[in-house]
């Protein structure tokens, strides 16, 4: 009985993971990514900024939940200023458009807390 109480309970902590995470798409390369105003097509390869003003990386893809709607930017980030070195999806209220550039408001360390990109 107790095994069978742990084997149900493990099932149903991996079940609630599994219906938490959201599946991602590629939008559409014409969809607007909203704050920047720009088409996907257009974010597609920026490159991202550290707060301190570094390169860290460059947008590898634009994502949402549907083709038409982004939500996320995957992230490559090259491994430096505290970044690891993957790809990661970054939510887009985690950064910011300032002086021409994109801007990653969240530190090293929430990035890698965050789940990370397979293409």
């Amino acid at each position: 009985m107790m095994r069978t109480t742990i084997a149900f309970l493990s099932l149903l902590g991996a079940m609630s993971a599994a219906t938490a995470q959201t599946t991602l798409v590629e939008v559409d390369g014409t969809t607007i990514v909203q704050p920047f105003g720009q088409p996907a097509d257009t974010v597609d390869d920026w490159d991202v900024y550290s707060a301190t003003g570094g390169v860290i990386g460059d947008v590898e893809e634009v994502l949402g939940i549907d083709r038409a709607a982004a939500t996320a930017l995957a992230v490559d980030f090259d491994g430096k200023e505290g970044f690891a070195d993957r790809d990661v999806v970054v939510p887009l209220d985690q950064f910011i458009w300032q002086e021409g550039r994109l801007v990653l408001n969240a530190t090293g360390e929430a990035v890698g807390q965050m789940e990370s990109w397979d293409d």
